[in-house]
């Protein structure tokens, strides 16, 4: 099962599409649209424009947080376990027309953990580190972000880096940071630049890491990812310009 980290959910179908193939997706419905409207002008009959739809199942993309709520409970009828991890963390969010429900959240990921979501782990963790709802307790949070990096979540073990790292125990956070960095996670690589600052992370072991963190995401790249990185990189420049503005 994938993680919902690094794609977008489909709740119309239950797949899972990279966010850039996604954007690509829908940049073809526009520049589809674009000619006919060109073409509209040109010959003065009304074109039928291209409705934004799922790349899977073409289904029309939901234009509401409630109506892809709906959508997500029939997924969750079918016993999707991606349905049930996403309503959870809607209900922990309080978004979609859901009012924030701490124990509703946790609910539904037992179930989407029950069901086999590495992801759905990570946050049963994070109520386990934090004490939120159930009652603090470490060993079970380690637990949980033990499990889901051993199903292949890359996010559990940037958390779990992080979780050791808060106990006091930095050799074996870096160790978890160093593998999720290696993998491709930038938050981790992130955390070993601060480190190698503080002279806890050698240049030759950041090195080492950076190149891997190079190479897998050149195993990643396409055009279309290439495209929303580029767009993301324009968004966070305009919102780092306004913060300082506002400054």
């Amino acid at each position: 099962i994938g993680t919902l980290q690094d794609a977008r959910y489909m709740e119309c179908c239950g797949q899972l599409i990279c966010y850039g193939c996604d954007k690509e997706n829908h940049r073809v419905i526009d520049a589809t649209n674009s000619k006919k409207k060109e073409k509209e002008k040109q010959t003065g009959t009304k074109a039928i424009m291209v409705v934004h739809s799922c790349a899977f199942c073409r289904e029309p993309v939901s234009t509401s947080g409630e109506e892809r709520i709906l959508r997500l409970e029939k997924r969750m009828e079918a016993d999707d376990p991606l349905a049930y991890s996403h309503v959870a963390s809607r209900y922990r969010s309080g978004i979609w027309g859901l009012q924030a429900d701490g124990l509703k959240a946790l609910e539904l990921f037992h179930r989407a953990a029950e069901l086999g979501v590495p992801d759905a782990f990570v946050y049963i963790g994070g109520y386990y580190a934090d004490g939120i709802i159930v009652k603090k307790d470490p060993a079970k949070a380690r637990a949980c972000f033990s499990i889901a990096a051993t199903k292949g979540s890359i996010w559990a073990k940037h958390s779990l880096g992080f979780f050791e790292y808060l106990q006091g125990n930095t050799v074996i956070a870096l160790r978890h940071w160093r593998l999720s960095a290696a993998a491709g996670y930038k938050a981790s690589l992130d955390r070993l630049r601060v480190e190698l600052g503080k002279g806890n992370v050698s240049r030759d072991e950041y090195a080492a890491t950076l190149q891997s963190f190079l190479t897998s995401h050149d195993e990643m790249k396409s055009e279309a990812r290439d495209r929303e990185e580029k767009r993301l990189e324009v968004l966070e420049m305009k919102r780092e310009a306004r913060d300082s503005e506002c400054k």
